[in-house]
């Protein structure tokens, strides 16, 4: 898929684009074509996450992650992960099955883990990727293990 330049997406989202909200938000948040800007990226992608746009919800779920312009609230990243995980955002169910495997501000539960990489790599619809690889290799680690 061609990238919009910044102009184009910014036209989209003024004109009610939310896909170009989300897009032009995580442009704000990785520094792609615009200086980082968390609190536009924030309000960006707040919008199109309420408008139900999954790779929002994953990205602000990642911005309450990690602390980045918001205060950290791993309880609102992981409600926004599994709104955006259910909705099959691959993404989001990797870095679910990440929080759940190590336990990053909930208790380790591998069932949970499982659960979502298999989802991650029945669902995938990315090209080979390290994601992809690593759900891969935590279902053949566990394969023939019982869920804990």
């Amino acid at each position: 898929m061609e990238r919009l330049p910044i102009a184009e997406l910014r036209r989209k989202a003024q004109s009610g684009s939310v896909v170009a909200e989300a897009f032009l938000g995580i442009c704000y948040l990785d520094g792609v074509d615009v200086e980082v800007d968390y609190k536009e990226a924030f309000r960006l992608l707040s919008n199109a996450a309420e408008q139900g746009v999954p790779r929002a919800m994953a990205s602000l779920a990642r911005m309450y992650a990690d602390g980045l312009g918001t205060p950290q609230d791993l309880q609102e990243a992981v409600r926004l992960y599994e709104k955006a995980a259910r909705a099959g955002e691959f993404f989001a169910q990797i870095e679910l099955a990440r929080i759940y495997a190590r336990g990053l501000g909930v208790p380790v539960d591998g069932a949970v883990a499982l659960r979502w990489y298999s989802a991650a790599c029945q669902e995938a619809n990315v090209a080979d990727c390290e994601e992809l690889r690593e759900a891969r290799a935590y279902l053949a680690n566990r394969a023939g293990k019982p869920a804990s």
